[in-house]
């Protein structure tokens, strides 16, 4: 059987001749004379034990079998070139392995749209996935245990570089019976409505030291809401999926609501974006800003 140069060398001379029709041609544009051409590509069919090109017509033409080789080397080589970038890659990486800090809730609407693209760009960088909450994460990030911590609200220090990468706005579940005669849809008219019987709900939130959460606490300080009783957990996704099933009222990240997994006795409010929004922020230690892998993956697209 050929061997992968052979099969290199059997590719270009088909995909001239699909052009050309022509052996001459063929050796010319290959720098090769024109015995040299008909000798290889006569060992060629030997080996396989099948013509690969139509001698009897006039320009010349590949067969349905060199066609078919044609077509499926061609593609099986390109994967070969890719293999073997990849591999020297391996060699020549500056930074094997990308720590990556996250809360729970935040990665599963951050990372699946991210890590999949990444590693498929560059398999020769091992990844490593911390969920810590946002203390313990900064505190990875200063003392070079994390490269990147992903979070929202994050607390100023100086030797920490934020990065935004995206914003998006927030969704009010609640049950149904809270919002009698108040047309839910025209939020801004009925916004004040909403909110005073928003309380009057056991509120699901999410942990005290959870970004998200210290805005959500602003936002209902401003409105002078004050729940009569809170459900805590550590996960949006946890908190949306309560509520979703009627146990009670929570504000999350639009990301994260499912409207169609809303029994029929709740209800999904956009809230203004204008008033209530969450900025997500790439965390890096300003030591590494100049790091290569870390650049490229910050340049991944958010926008989702």
């Amino acid at each position: 059987m050929t061997t992968m140069n052979q099969n290199q060398q059997l590719l270009r001379i088909l995909s001239s001749l699909q052009t050309t029709g022509s052996i001459s041609d063929t050796a010319n544009e290959m720098y090769l004379t024109q015995p040299n051409v008909s000798k290889q590509l006569k060992r060629f069919e030997t080996e396989l034990g099948v013509r690969l090109v139509d001698r009897s017509t006039h320009p010349l033409s590949l067969t349905a079998a060199g066609n078919y080789y044609l077509n499926q080397m061609s593609v099986l080589i390109s994967q070969v070139d890719r293999v073997i970038t990849t591999t020297q890659a391996f060699k020549t990486a500056k930074h094997a392995t990308l720590r990556l800090g996250v809360t729970q809730s935040l990665g599963s609407i951050l990372l699946p749209n991210l890590l999949p693209a990444f590693h498929r760009r560059h398999p020769e960088v091992t990844l490593e996935l911390h969920e810590l909450p946002p203390a313990q994460g900064e505190q990875a990030l200063t003392s070079n245990q994390l490269d990147i911590y992903f979070g929202v609200a994050p607390t100023p220090q100086p030797e920490i570089t934020h990065i935004p990468l995206y914003s998006e706005g927030c969704t009010l579940i609640m049950p149904k019976n809270a919002l009698a005669n108040v047309n839910s849809q025209d939020v801004n008219t009925n916004l004040e409505t909403i909110l005073f019987n928003f309380p009057r709900q056991e509120i699901i939130v999410e942990r005290g030291d959870s970004g998200f959460q210290r805005i959500v606490s602003g936002y209902l300080a401003a409105h002078n809401i004050h729940p009569w009783r809170t459900f805590v957990t550590a996960n949006l996704i946890t908190a949306e999926r309560l509520a979703a099933k009627g146990m009670g009222a929570a504000i999350v990240p639009n990301s994260l609501v499912e409207t169609g997994k809303l029994i029929a006795d709740v209800t999904a409010i956009r809230l203004p974006s204008d008033e209530l929004s969450l900025s997500v922020v790439a965390q890096i230690n300003k030591q590494a800003a100049a790091n290569a892998v870390i650049a490229d993956f910050l340049q991944m697209d958010f926008n989702f």
